[in-house]
């Protein structure tokens, strides 16, 4: 009994010191997401909604609906996919004129909504799932339009066109919408100094 206590004093300090020399400092890197992820190959399309006619300058609450859809004969998993939908999509928007929002330059484009300030608010946005489509099947996103809410106008009109676009802001899935054109209304404030 007195040799059994002596052993299992000499095994729990061994086991409490660890062995000298076999500690290796491993560098701290950054993890890499998109090492992680897999590419998605798949065919994929981005359209909007119906538009809605009565968007209005500095009114709170106003959205536009997009629909990823997998148009493939196969299913696809995103894996990187945000769980709130806001968070997997860009936005972006120019002044134009009525039927020309093909024809905006590259420079005129500015960022409406981006899923980077979503992400960067709270940590509890940034949780991932994955979303699996079924072939011919998607997933609705509600992208807020709060750039509306302090729009600087060029100058004082009736109504104003603006173009827009979505594109999908995930390093694994690079969709993008075509671009289309919105009217949007000044302040009912604004209209009634006129």
């Amino acid at each position: 009994m007195k040799y059994f206590l002596i052993l299992l004093q000499l095994l729990v300090a061994l086991l409490l010191t660890g062995c000298p020399g076999t500690e290796q400092n491993a560098p701290l890197t950054q993890f890499d997401e998109s090492a992680y992820f897999r590419t998605i190959t798949s065919k994929m399309t981005l359209t909007h909604s119906r538009v809605r006619g009565d968007y209005t300058i500095g009114k709170k609450g106003q959205y536009i609906k997009f629909l990823l859809k997998n148009v493939d004969v196969t299913p696809v998993s995103v894996d990187e996919w945000y769980m709130n939908e806001a968070a997997n999509i860009n936005l972006y928007y120019a002044f134009c004129e009525h039927g020309k929002a093909n024809e905006v330059k590259e420079e005129d484009w500015k960022v409406a909504w981006s899923s980077a300030s979503l992400l960067d608010s709270s940590p509890k946005r940034s949780r991932r799932t994955p979303l699996v489509l079924q072939p011919n099947n998607g997933t609705v996103m509600d992208v807020p339009l709060d750039f509306l809410m302090t729009l600087k106008t060029p100058r004082k009109m009736a109504r104003y066109y603006i173009a827009l676009y979505a594109q999908i802001s995930l390093n694994t899935l690079k969709t993008k919408s075509d671009v289309f054109e919105i009217t949007v209304y000044p302040k009912v404030v604004d209209m009634m100094v006129e």
